[in-house]
């Protein structure tokens, strides 16, 4: 007799996820099920999971029987070829880029068994049934060893005798957690529960034992939309979790964001890959078009975790899949190869986020190159060359297209091909008569001089080579100057008819910190108040206009008060 508040799905195996086959009242119900049609052999894999309704209305999942036909029973890990970054401390396993290595080398097994990274390395059980399943964890370990090897030049053998020690400390590490009382993820919230933690253990034990509480909770769910669900709610909690219990939590959303199947079923059918990728890309900024969505649709909800609170990792995962899927051989339109480009047209527009840079960075950069060589008949240097040119092309905006070539100077790709790089740099910013590709002309003089100036910030900020740094902000301003000289705003701020209070204050005001930033246009802008202050009795002009003299006192204070912030005295 099921217990009120049960019910027994089963879910059966396709490709690589779980699909809901049909619900029972009863466990052996669907135990029943489950094993006749598993012994039809259409059927890969089948499990029961009994979802269990709370008071609360949460839905908790427990999966009860899990099995698959003897021919589809081994796990394979899944190939990868790019080495990950050397580890040499646990703490470097529990990263992000860890976590994500083991999304993509275990895939197969991640998806059948529905567990995220964070509850394999906290989660005593779950490890052990890894290290138990056939020979996975060796292959994963030394597959991992191997390429890290080649790429570092260092003995494969040390290496993984090294991976092994570091995951026998993290093996150990769980154990000893799976027998620690931890204080209750009840109605209080996570971020009590991080703070009771913090007032018992050490700093450094902290964030694990609150990964290990989270993993406690999240291996008796078997579903991904389950476990997303859950996430939201830690979130959302006290209209917003604090720093560090959000930063737990986000980089488990991040490992179930990273699963193979979870962003088909967020985001539902797609017209094609380009939708796809389009889409994922404005849900990570939080800004995916959910107008014919209803509001408890599950995507609705993360556009809204992902606007309104700093899911990092999960935002980082979510564009890594956007760059392996444009690195890939997968059509961005499938059905009308002719759309192909217009298609990559339209997915590289969504990925550049207006005068702020790419969305991805550079990893986001070099896919993007990449997926174009694929129209281009010639390979090698001259085709990534070609690639890079013409992809830059695509970009309207001037400023957006130095943003790209910045982001792209900081890959892997960038950094094989710099000079060709710094060239096209050198012909986006080299020539001043081209200060209008920077600019629009229906806008006031000041916002075309801010987004001059921020541009040159971000190149100043950037992690590009000094060298290249220093020579792309000379160019940029000198732009800057050029657009000054044209558009006279010098002159116009200066005008000879208004009094001297309000012509100079209003050159102080481009001289303020954050109004212009670079060397040559502060200096042009400089050279006309020192040129002011040079003339003779330059403070009984510069108040001439005001008779209290309590006002005349003040205004020369302010006005002193603005020299000082702009440097010249």
């Amino acid at each position: 007799m099921a217990l009120p508040g049960n019910s027994y799905e089963v879910q059966v195996y396709q490709a690589d996820h779980w699909v809901l086959d049909r619900c029972f009242e009863s466990e052996a119900e669907a135990r029943a099920y489950g094993k006749r049609i598993l012994a039809g052999g259409r059927i890969e894999g089948i499990r029961v999971v009994r979802d269990w309704a709370r008071p609360d209305g949460r839905h908790v999942e427990t999966e009860l029987h899990q099995e698959f036909r003897s021919q589809s029973n081994a796990i394979l890990i899944a190939p990868i070829d790019e080495p990950p970054p050397l580890c040499h401390r646990a703490e470097d396993v529990f990263a992000v880029e860890g976590r994500m290595v083991i999304n993509r080398l275990l895939r197969n097994y991640v998806d059948r068994v529905v567990v995220t990274p964070t509850e394999l390395l906290h989660n005593h059980a779950e490890l052990k049934r890894l290290q138990d399943k056939d020979n996975l964890f060796a292959s994963a370990v030394g597959r991992v060893a191997a390429l890290q090897a080649e790429r570092a030049k260092i003995d494969g053998r040390a290496r993984r005798d090294e991976l092994y020690g570091l995951l026998s400390g993290v093996t150990e590490r769980a154990r000893a957690a799976a027998g620690k009382a931890l204080p209750p993820l009840g109605p209080a919230g996570f971020a009590h529960a991080i703070d009771a933690l913090a007032a018992c253990e050490a700093p450094e034990e902290c964030g694990f034992l609150g990964r290990v509480l989270l993993s406690r909770e999240l291996v008796a769910m078997r579903n991904w939309l389950a476990k997303l669900d859950f996430l939201g709610e830690l979130v959302r909690q006290g209209g917003g979790l604090p720093a560090a219990p959000l930063a737990l939590v986000d980089g488990v959303i991040a490992d179930v964001m990273g699963a193979p199947s979870v962003a088909q079923e967020l985001l539902g059918p797609q017209g094609s890959m380009a939708e796809a990728l389009c889409n994922l890309i404005d849900l990570s900024r939080g800004r995916l078009d959910v107008a014919r969505r209803p509001e408890d649709d599950r995507a609705v909800q993360m556009n809204e975790l992902f606007a309104f609170h700093d899911l990092t990792d999960a935002r980082r995962v979510v564009l890594d899949l956007v760059q392996r899927q444009l690195k890939g051989n997968q059509p961005l339109y499938r059905p009308d190869p002719t759309r192909e480009r217009d298609a990559f047209a339209e997915v590289l527009a969504r990925s550049m986020a207006a005068g702020v840079g790419l969305v991805g960075g550079p990893g986001m950069a070099e896919a993007l190159v990449l997926r174009y060589l694929r129209f281009l008949e010639a390979g090698g240097a001259t085709g990534r060359r070609k690639a890079m040119e013409e992809v830059v092309g695509l970009i309207a905006d001037a400023g957006d297209g130095v943003r790209f070539l910045l982001a792209l100077a900081q890959s892997e790709l960038g950094r094989q091909q710099a000079d060709d790089v710094v060239r096209l740099l050198d012909r986006a910013t080299g020539d001043a008569r081209d200060f209008p590709r920077f600019i629009r002309r229906t806008d006031p003089i000041k916002s075309n001089l801010e987004r001059l100036t921020t541009l040159y910030q971000q190149v100043v900020d950037s992690a590009a080579p000094e060298l290249v740094k220093a020579r792309l902000a000379d160019n940029i301003d000198t732009l800057l100057v050029a657009y000054i000289h044209e558009s006279h705003v010098v002159e116009r701020l200066d005008n000879p008819a208004d009094p001297l209070r309000h012509r100079a204050n209003r050159l102080m005001q481009l001289c303020a910190p954050g109004t212009l930033r670079s060397g040559k246009a502060l200096s042009v802008v400089r050279q006309r108040v020192i040129g002011h202050l040079r003339q003779p009795q330059f403070e009984e002009k510069y108040v001439a206009d005001l008779t209290d003299p309590a006002l005349r006192q003040s205004a020369l204070r302010e006005f002193h008060r603005l020299l000082g912030q702009a440097g010249l005295v």
